[in-house]
């Protein structure tokens, strides 16, 4: 009884390669890495191909009927055939091992399914096209299939990019089976001995372009092909709609291999199961039992064409109607040749096998002498249908990430790294006094400390979604900025009217106001201050406010936050020509005054954030956002939402760039459930 054991890889995520982990390790060189760990586990398959039946399959399974991020899933398919249930198990142990501790798995994760529905459940494909080496062929006997020249830098991005333009599923398919170096190729080690002297001899009596390409490649075959493990190949496309398949397979071709690659745009096949359900049932079968199917060839493989004999084909010119001259009729266009499967007559033992146990007709024809038979033409057909590691090395790719996330495929969220505000404090608590300019944003994924200046960047621009982080925010920054020195001044207008409120309570140099009124009365006295610092500037002849202080006055930096700012927005017309004047003078001059605000938005509109307040609020700190959201605060769009947890995850843009930081949870006192005692805020002096 023969076994099956298909091993279904699903890969979940691509690697984020602009991670600080791949960087420090690969640097420039983390993209060939993956590369290069591609093909040893292409090496090792075939080191693996001790029994015939071990087949290896790469699928890109798109369907546009899954969310936005999950449309496009990538399996890793290990398939074998055996009669030993033991031997089974070997294998299968060994094939799990490598997959998960080969050094591709420090880039891919791979998880091990109990079965693959969605690409086993084929109800839906209509039409299957396969992809096949070039092949040339000439009615009175030319034949050769052209190699494949394996394009090393494919990162298959062309293709991901391709399908998640598609409107229906599709399924896009390469399989490679070992065939073994022991495996009998005799027929085919006779067909080139045969071939290879007759192409040396149509050269040696004229100098002809095709033959000796022809005479190189067979070479190439004869030193390669005959004693080496090879793999049997299959690239297909399954789709819903036959206009697809053309456009997919065909950058996967361009893709895969170097431009000088022959032929590139006509080695596609189309085969459709309204012309010829047969093959088409055959094709689309082999897909579901994960095997090789080679019942696709060119329409060149017609008639009587493979039983010529090589050596009566292939000869030097003797008439016009004989090859060796490099005439234009020896090689004619791809395209005239490729199969129409509502006629295609196939030998029946060409369906299906690439290498024939069964005996030739070469071992019915012997001639007079009793030596080696005389080989055919078609004695050559397994050849393309065979490639080599370096040759399928540009089509047997897991997609490589550029510098953003691939579509329709989750991206590897980097290990977040994070403290709590208690935590930073007794770590970092010495720093922020020793230098009160600065504040800490939160932890960089790699656990650095993120830092901000109030001299660098006065002004800040905050936005979120309610309940992902913006609210924690600023009780941090409050936090730091008296911590830093408490004879600080924050004024804070609340129009949410209860998330500061605690503050009041505890002897903190704090004004809150929550309403449009109180807002008016805080400008004016935010706006007192204001002139009271300019008139010691013109006093001391200083223009900014760290001159000031070197002169001895007791004076600090000032804080205002507005929190939410849309309420800006809907206040009468004299209140808000009010704050927005007062707005413009402190964004164009806070920094010398001491003077910084803070401008807060749950719902980010262009009304809300004009463009002014944008270019001279130096920082943005952006919490959970929809890219088109972020567009309005930092003037592009992000290419995804940012991630919803941890909570406290924002992307901060500053003078030195943008990064994602991870803000610290700060605890808040509430009456008679957490006192102050067991908050950051014990720090403060709330005598002074």
């Amino acid at each position: 009884m023969t076994h099956i054991f298909p091993l279904y890889f699903l890969i979940p995520e691509l690697p984020n390669l602009n991670s600080q982990k791949y960087i420090e390790r690969y640097g420039n060189q983390v993209r060939q890495s993956i590369a290069d760990s591609q093909r040893g586990l292409l090496q090792h398959f075939l080191s693996l191909g001790n029994t015939n039946g071990l087949a290896l399959s790469i699928r890109y399974f798109y369907d546009p009927n899954n969310s936005k991020d999950e449309r496009l899933k990538i399996y890793m398919i290990f398939n074998y055939l055996h009669n030993d249930s033991q031997q089974l198990n070997l294998i299968r142990e060994e094939i799990i091992s490598f997959v998960q501790i080969s050094n591709l798995s420090v880039f891919y994760n791979f998880d091990l399914s109990p079965g693959l529905n969605q690409c086993q459940n084929l109800e839906w494909v209509n039409h299957i096209g396969e992809a096949l080496k070039p092949e040339s062929f000439n009615s009175q006997g030319y034949y050769v299939p052209h190699l494949f020249e394996a394009n090393k830098n494919n990162n298959m991005l062309n293709i991901c990019d391709i399908l998640n333009r598609l409107n229906e599923k599709f399924l896009l398919e390469i399989t490679l089976q070992v065939c073994q170096k022991s495996e009998n190729r005799s027929e085919l080690a006779k067909a080139l001995a045969q071939m290879i002297p007759q192409l040396q001899l149509v050269t040696s009596h004229r100098r002809d372009v095709f033959f000796e390409g022809a005479l190189s490649i067979y070479q190439h075959y004869q030193t390669t092909y005959l004693h080496s493990n090879l793999f049997k190949y299959s690239i297909k496309a399954l789709a819903q709609t036959r206009s697809n398949i053309r456009p997919v397979l065909m950058e996967l071709v361009r893709s895969a291999t170097e431009a000088k690659s022959h032929g590139e745009q006509d080695c596609v096949e189309i085969l459709s199961r309204d012309v010829d359900t047969q093959k088409f049932l055959k094709s689309l079968k082999s897909t579901e039992n994960v095997e090789i199917c080679t019942a696709v060839e060119r329409k060149g493989w017609q008639d009587d064409f493979g039983d010529k004999l090589i050596r009566q084909s292939v000869k030097p010119k003797i008439s016009n109607n004989e090859l060796g001259d490099g005439s234009t009729d020896i090689h004619k266009p791809f395209t005239s040749y490729l199969a129409d499967f509502n006629n295609a007559a196939l030998a029946p033992s060409s369906i299906g096998e690439i290498v024939r146990s069964s005996p030739s007709a070469i071992t019915q024809s012997f001639n007079s002498s009793g030596k080696s038979p005389f080989a055919l033409i078609k004695d050559l057909k397994p050849l393309h249908r065979y490639a080599t590691l370096e040759e399928i090395s540009g089509f047997f790719r897991i997609v490589i990430p550029g510098k953003t996330p691939v579509p329709g495929i989750p991206q590897e969220r980097p290990k977040l790294f994070k403290l709590t505000a208690e935590e930073i404090v007794r770590k970092y608590g010495q720093e922020m006094t020793e230098n009160p300019d600065k504040y800490i944003v939160g932890m960089a994924d790699d656990g650095s400390v993120v830092y901000s200046s109030w001299n660098n960047d006065p002004h800040r621009l905050v936005a979120g979604r309610p309940g992902y982080g913006k609210s924690n925010f600023l009780h941090w920054i409050i936090f730091q900025f008296l911590y830093a020195n408490p004879k600080r001044k924050v004024y804070i207008a609340d129009f949410g009217g209860a998330d500061f409120q605690y503050l009041e309570d505890m002897n903190l140099n704090i004004e809150i106001v929550i309403n449009s009124k109180g807002c008016k009365e805080l400008v004016e006295k935010i706006h007192q201050q204001y002139e009271e610092r300019l008139s010691l500037m013109r006093q001391f002849k200083v223009n900014n406010i760290k001159k000031i202080q070197a002169r001895g006055v007791e004076i600090d930096r000032m804080l205002w936050i507005i929190d939410e700012a849309a309420a800006i927005a809907r206040a009468d017309k004299e209140l808000k020509k009010v704050i927005e004047q007062r707005l413009e003078e402190y964004v164009l001059q806070g920094r010398k005054f001491g003077i910084h605000v803070i401008y807060c938005t749950q719902f980010p509109t262009s009304e809300v954030v004009s463009r002014q307040v944008r270019e001279n609020c130096g920082e943005k700190v952006v919490f959970r956002l929809s890219p088109d959201a972020t567009d309005t605060v930092l003037g592009y769009r992000l290419a995804d939402e940012i991630a919803s947890a941890p909570k406290g995850r924002a992307f901060v843009e500053g003078q030195d760039g943008g990064q994602y930081v991870n803000t610290p949870e700060i605890i808040l006192p509430e009456e008679t459930i957490v006192p102050i005692s067991g908050t950051i805020w014990r720090y403060l002096d709330f005598g002074s």
